[in-house]
């Protein structure tokens, strides 16, 4: 893994916890969660998330 990569993969990560934690708090949807999160996939330009965001969903039972 490049610094880069590793770089793009910490942000990733970060987003993705503070995205939680608003979703975990009410703060946001589900709907604008999993946006969120497939915004920032595309930022950071990861496959790993978009493994992710397709697992996270089948799990919790995500549409649209």
């Amino acid at each position: 893994m490049t610094e880069e990569n590793a770089i793009a993969v910490t942000k990733y990560r970060l987003a993705k916890c503070v995205f939680t934690t608003l979703y975990e708090s009410g703060s946001i949807k589900k709907s604008e969660l999993k946006t969120l999160l497939a915004e920032a996939v595309q930022k950071y330009h990861l496959m790993i998330g978009e493994l992710e965001i397709g697992s996270i969903a089948r799990e919790k039972g995500y549409t649209g």
